[in-house]
């Protein structure tokens, strides 16, 4: 994907992320690459924001929206 030098660096530490939030799980499971390019273009600092991305549903949301925010807002 094409993605400016701040998307990669998003993108990047979203990969980081999603390793951790995937606990052994295969890192798809959480998100997988397309969705993760959309939320390092996006960089969503809410919830509602994060909602909004093809990708995350309301179960994703629940349950990975919080530690996805806060990634963003750190970022940004």
């Amino acid at each position: 994907a094409d993605l400016d030098a701040d998307s990669a660096a998003r993108f990047e530490r979203l990969k980081t992320l999603r390793t951790e939030l995937a606990a052994g799980k295969p890192a798809y499971v959480v998100f997988d690459n397309k969705t993760l390019v959309s939320i390092a273009r996006m960089a969503p600092t809410t919830k509602s924001a994060l909602g909004k991305i093809s990708g995350v549903g309301p179960a994703k949301l629940d349950k990975y929206g919080e530690a996805v925010t806060e990634l963003m807002t750190r970022l940004t």
